[in-house]
């Protein structure tokens, strides 16, 4: 056989992308004519060997088993052995392989979904009905794997992506196809073809993400990171490691050491000398000059010189919020407007910035908050406070005890429960555990949304992450969930109107492996 990466037979194939990229890794290989045969079918033992290549690093799980009809002498006797101690194969029950035999759709979906380690899920009928119109044509045994699949974006139909078609042989091109899922190359796949992808707005295929910012969002490909638009288009290369969110058409990231703010094309736009930079808050940056803090705008011109010290607070870089910045002076802490000059002399030891009008500082021992006319209130005396959070919704959250509190404006306290957990405000709810469970309160401390779902987080661009059993989904405000609950093993909170969404399997009590794509609130 070739390895040939041009084969002559899969031009406008629908699975060309991912036949390339698996010749390109040796996974495959082709004829000595340069042919693929993309519509061959293949047999138990061809799988076998082509799982040999795919899963090269998968340690095994068990000691391979012993086939009565799989000899020395045969060629797949290695590959065989390699995936029956991966657990890909079983054999059957006489204890036979059958090597030669070829290989049903459903047997091939199967042994990926056994062989990557999922979970398989319990009383699949109603999944796989979900999905899959010829779903009653699916044998017994295969019924969990083949829902967990269709779950996990792992099972791969063409031309009619709701039919699974199980007991017919697969070709070596849709055999292709799922090997190029069950290694998370979800980018190569089309995705009209892969059950259950209609969910994702920009298909699996990062590393890592980043939430999406002035329309572009930071993604990490290998070790490197780089910039996708909303389409999924990549738009800067990866060749970034530090780096931060855009903001004014801008983003911050070091190249050589230095800091440099480019523009979405990749171009360096401002080139300042600086210690230390930070991105754009209200269209000025900070930036550090042999350790002063001064600021520029998106042009880069510097228009606050630097010469204000670390304003010590809880958050700050001193970025500018709400029209002001925390910095220091002469060993205090005050608070400037964007042409420097302080609007509230510095008095404090240390303070933070200002959020929903309000600012948390301190004076020698005694612990409170400002408004913008530097007016003071201490904060009612709670026992081992240690770190504030800012407010939002009016309200702010305080450790206490082991436990969380929320005060209001006047510094009091405005629930009188300890809460063992709780969450910051945001969009008018806050997520509080009480009963070993975590539910949603409103601002007046009322529950809201209760005993609906297993777990809940934080609202974000309208919209929170829930758990529904093992499964999760997201809701908006009146509870209503938006997409239908999959296995997702991590997501982020929504910006944008997109959320980051992680999808895989698990190699073993410690390793997941998959990769992140994005899903939208239309979905």
């Amino acid at each position: 056989m070739s390895n040939s990466l041009n084969f002559s037979d899969i031009q406008n194939h629908w699975a060309e992308k991912c036949i390339r990229e698996l010749a390109k890794r040796e996974v495959i290989k082709g004829y000595p004519n340069g042919t693929f045969l993309p519509e061959k079918t293949i047999t138990r033992a061809e799988a076998a060997a082509i799982l040999m290549k795919a899963f090269v690093n998968l340690p095994a799980r068990r000691n391979p088993m012993q086939f009565s009809d799989v000899s020395p002498n045969l060629w797949a006797e290695q590959a065989i052995e390699f995936a029956s101690a991966r657990e890909f194969f079983q054999g059957y029950p006489d204890g036979t392989f059958k090597p030669n035999e070829l290989l049903p759709r459903v047997q091939a979906i199967t042994i990926l979904v056994k062989g990557v380690n999922f979970n398989l899920v319990q009383n699949p009928d109603a999944i796989l009905l979900e999905f899959l119109d010829d779903a009653a044509e699916i044998p017994d045994y295969a019924k969990a794997a083949i829902a967990t699949a269709c779950l996990n974006f792992f099972a791969v139909n063409y031309p009619n992506v709701r039919r699974l078609r199980p007991n017919q042989p697969i070709t070596r091109g849709e055999f292709a196809a799922l090997i190029c899922q069950a290694l998370f190359l979800w980018n190569l796949v089309p995705s009209k073809y892969v059950v259950g992808s209609d969910i994702f707005k920009i298909q699996p295929q990062f590393d890592a993400v980043e939430g999406f910012s002035d329309g572009v969002a930071w993604v990490q490909i290998g070790k490197k990171w780089g910039v996708i638009d909303k389409t999924g288009k990549i738009i800067i290369a990866p060749q970034y490691y530090e780096h931060y969110p855009f903001s004014y058409g801008l983003g911050l990231v070091t190249i050589g050491g230095k800091y440099r703010y480019i523009d979405k094309t990749g171009k360096i736009a401002i080139a300042q000398n600086v210690d230390k930079a930070f991105p754009f808050y209200e269209g000025l940056a900070t930036i550090i000059v042999n350790g002063k803090i001064g600021y520029i705008d998106t042009t880069g011109k510097i228009v606050i010189k630097p010469q204000f010290d670390s304003p010590r607070g809880l958050f700050g870089f001193a970025h500018f919020s709400e029209g002001l910045a925390a910095v220091g002076y002469q060993e205090k802490v005050g608070f400037i407007d964007k042409s420097g000059k302080f609007i509230i002399k510095p008095q404090f030891l240390w303070a933070d910035a200002f959020y929903d009008g309000v600012a948390f500082a301190s004076t020698n021992s005694v612990f409170g908050f400002i408004d913008k006319s530097g007016k003071f209130t201490e904060v009612e005396k709670l026992d081992t406070v240690d770190v504030s959070s800012p407010f939002y919704d009016g309200l702010a959250r305080f450790p206490v005890n082991g436990g969380y509190v929320f005060i209001n404006k006047t510094g009091k306290k405005a629930f009188p429960i300890i809460f063992p957990y709780a969450s910051n405000f945001s969009e008018g709810l806050a997520v509080v555990s009480i009963n070993d469970k975590r539910q949603f309160i409103d601002t007046t401390g009322k529950f809201v949304l209760q005993n609906k779902f297993d777990s809940v987080s934080d609202f974000s661009d309208g919209v929170a992450w829930v758990t529904i059993g093992e499964k999760q989904s997201y809701i908006n405000r009146n509870g209503d969930v938006l997409i239908k609950p999959r296995y997702i093993v991590n997501y982020h909170t929504f910006f944008e109107d997109l959320a980051g969404v992680f999808v895989g399997g698990q190699l073993n009590s410690y390793n997941f492996v998959g990769k992140w794509g994005y899903i939208a609130k239309a979905k």
